[in-house]
């Protein structure tokens, strides 16, 4: 598990990052997660690998203190089949009560192809982990189409723009517009934008 550093620009510092699974074989060398995750979804091994990367981060949470180095939550990704496991919420809070974690520093994130698809199984699982205070982050934002009604059916409190959308915005044009009004929108909702793939300092500035 690698962690991706997520920049506040409210506080101008590195407040959170995102627990990204990074494969490598001693023959093959580096696995794209393009190749492996979707082939650990056709398989089932999906639900174990998941727990297994939440048991990691939490015990690399539990054994660092995150909080002095103010880093205020670690995001982790939720495959579109855990969001379909019945005991989805149950596993994960056990771990959690494993290593004594105050959910709060979790947010949980569901791509926006898993959203589009609310089940009554996501929405459950979600509002499990919410009550006890899970937070939850719609990832790849801006690369499929869902509706308003059944992004807001979830309580997300993040927002995540995918770097294509990104660069594109940073270009200007209707790209740029369409970040803009998409961002003042989620102002309005007291949801808060992340943007992925800011890599430079001409990136940054525009995307401020």
């Amino acid at each position: 598990v690698w962690y991706q550093p997520i920049y506040s620009v409210e506080d101008d510092k590195i407040i959170s990052a995102e627990a990204l699974l990074r494969l490598e074989n001693p023959e093959l060398g580096k696995i794209s997660p393009v190749e492996f995750i979707p082939a650990a979804e056709r398989n089932g091994k999906i639900v174990k690998l998941g727990a297994l990367v939440f048991d990691k981060v939490c015990r690399f949470i539990a054994e660092n203190d995150l909080m002095s180095l103010g880093i205020k939550y670690i995001e982790v990704n939720l495959s579109v089949v855990q969001c379909m496991q019945a005991d989805l919420a149950e596993e994960f809070m056990a771990i959690l009560d494993k290593y004594h974690i105050n959910p709060a520093i979790i947010c949980l994130e569901i791509t926006e192809t898993a959203a589009e698809n609310v089940s009554d199984m996501l929405v459950q699982n979600v509002d499990k982990l919410e009550k006890n205070g899970v937070k939850f982050a719609l990832d790849d934002f801006g690369t499929g189409y869902s509706n308003l009604q059944k992004m807001i059916s979830i309580p997300f409190s993040y927002v995540k723009y995918d770097k294509e959308m990104v660069w594109a915005a940073v270009e200007g044009g209707r790209a740029r517009i369409a970040v803009e009004s998409n961002s003042e929108l989620m102002k309005n909702l007291g949801i808060k934008v992340v943007a992925e793939g800011v890599e430079t300092a001409e990136q940054l500035e525009e995307m401020k």
